[in-house]
């Protein structure tokens, strides 16, 4: 009786200055992340597609910045950010087989200064998740019409908020960004990697993420719904999947390696 007392009584004046306090909603924040990573992933997802859905003129808005007020995207045409654009498009096509063929490498014969098999197969077991399956669903349910495509930019498309199932458009549609999620993918390289290298990894890679996310923007290719839920879609499956795989690590290594489990790199 006292324990369900206890989960239902009103906390104490000091208890309710702590959590009313603005200071520590920071360190609150921080620490609800580092300790439910996957429910502050989902929160976050399901919050920021309840914003963009009630405002979906936060998506014209900043689309209209990106096209200079004009029914154009001047920034489409410059050389250096098509560049910019194709580069990231053949990241992974340089980066999945190298994957692979590691794995390959490391289930034949072991090696200690190789990922264990675990990591380099949540790798590639993501990558066809989320920016393949998961994104190439939503692309193909949902069916919004690209900004450069829609009537307010001189396309013949109508607009629709981020969620809002569609017809306007049948392949290659602008929700949720593909170029985007596999920005973020990137991050998945993190576990490839020595521990005291990792925090170094994800910081240096935060700028390419945005440079090639935002990127689309600025081209007209996306809403910025687009990029901001296809990232907060491709952590939550990220995460998720990190958890599953890690928990059971030795056991994929056992299984990949026939016994024969490598060092921990």
């Amino acid at each position: 009786m006292s324990s369900i007392l206890q989960s239902t009584t009103t906390p104490t004046a000091g208890t309710r200055w702590r959590v009313a306090n603005p200071r520590t909603w920071f360190a609150h924040t921080r620490v609800h992340i580092q300790e439910h990573p996957i429910q502050a992933a989902s929160s976050a997802t399901i919050f920021a597609g309840f914003i963009f859905m009630a405002f979906p003129g936060i998506d014209l808005a900043v689309s209209r910045w990106a096209a200079a007020g004009d029914a154009d995207f001047p920034l489409s045409r410059e050389h250096a950010l098509r560049l910019l654009r194709d580069f990231n498009r053949v990241i992974p096509l340089l980066i999945l087989p190298a994957v692979a063929t590691m794995l390959a490498a490391q289930i034949a014969a072991p090696r200690a200064w190789l990922p264990r098999p675990h990591k380099m197969l949540f790798f590639l077991t993501f990558y066809a998740l989320g920016p393949g399956l998961a994104i190439q669903l939503l692309k193909r349910l949902v069916g919004r019409a690209r900004p450069s495509e829609i009537v307010e930019f001189g396309g013949t498309l109508p607009f629709t908020p981020a969620w809002q199932v569609s017809g306007a458009c049948s392949r290659s549609c602008s929700f949720a960004s593909g170029e985007s999620a596999t920005a973020i993918a990137l991050i998945t390289l993190a576990p490839l990697l020595p521990v005291r290298w990792r925090r170094t990894a994800i910081l240096a890679l935060i700028p390419v993420v945005l440079a090639f996310s935002l990127n689309r923007i600025a081209f007209g290719a996306h809403f910025l719904s687009d990029v901001v839920l296809a990232w907060l879609l491709m952590l939550w499956i990220m995460l998720w999947l990190w958890s599953v795989f890690a928990a059971h690590g030795a056991r994929i290594d056992t299984a990949l390696t026939r016994g024969r489990r490598p060092i921990e790199s």
